[in-house]
């Protein structure tokens, strides 16, 4: 049984969720349902629950200040937004649950799964750590989870060169040649390291623009990246990457 709180400014939305999670998340106990940020406090201190369902518009404290108030994150936390533009980066980088009011009923029992799955294999809780990194004001230096087969690894995001699919797996090359193999599908990654600085240039590559030496164009054009490798570029991605590049001035 996992043991579980939720923090919510709106007491009806407190409400809705702990119907839902009655109905659909059975391996969940809920310990109690707070209105504020600070009463959200006092409860994780008191209680001690496994798992948190954290607003993070909050009068007063935030979500995210929330979290601030902890030396230590001992628990889960699955965030609720009412935002679709709020942070989602910051999520996917560090791997932390986060779900859409309304919340819908399949995602709610994937994020829950998602916590049961983690805990069952006692990994590290360092996705939290991670997002609490990455939201700090002027970072710029962000660092992304990836679950591996041996627990969870932090990687900054400029160490990375490309990343190559291997069918419904991906292989991410960092410097230094260190090197991933990620059980997910390159299209998962990409949504990972969604920004400026990485760019889809084949259904099997993605390349950090940071790293890329030149763009030659003979063989059906290919990068020079600048440890040697050297990557394909498709036809339908050419003139797109031609355009970024350019804009990079790395070229």
């Amino acid at each position: 049984m996992i043991t579980t709180i939720l923090i919510d400014d709106e007491k009806h939305c407190n409400e809705t969720l702990k119907i839902e999670i009655a109905r659909h998340c059975p391996e969940l106990q809920i310990l109690g349902d707070y209105t504020s940020g600070k009463e959200g406090v006092a409860a994780i201190k008191e209680l001690s629950p496994n798992l948190v369902f954290l607003d993070i518009e909050m009068p007063w404290m935030n979500g995210f200040e929330v979290l601030k108030q902890f030396d230590t994150l001992n628990f889960d936390v699955i965030f609720i937004t009412a935002y679709d533009t709020y942070a989602i980066q910051a999520f996917r980088y560090s791997a932390v649950d986060y779900l859409l009011k309304p919340i819908k009923i399949d995602l709610l029992k994937e994020a829950v799964a998602k916590v049961a799955k983690n805990r069952s294999h006692e990994l590290p809780n360092l996705q939290l750590e991670t997002l609490l990194y990455n939201l700090k004001e002027n970072n710029t230096n962000n660092k992304v989870v990836f679950s591996t087969s041996d627990g969870l690894e932090i990687v900054d995001t400029s160490t990375i060169y490309r990343c190559q699919s291997d069918n419904n797996y991906t292989n991410v090359y960092m410097d230094n040649d260190n090197k991933l193999f990620l059980s997910k599908t390159l299209k998962e990654v990409e949504l990972m390291l969604e920004s400026s600085k990485f760019l889809r240039v084949h259904q099997s590559h993605l390349v950090n623009i940071d790293f890329v030496k030149k763009f030659v164009k003979s063989d059906g054009g290919y990068l020079q990246m600048k440890n040697g490798d050297q990557v394909s570029v498709s036809k339908s991605k050419r003139d797109h990457l031609l355009a970024r590049l350019n804009s990079f001035k790395a070229i």
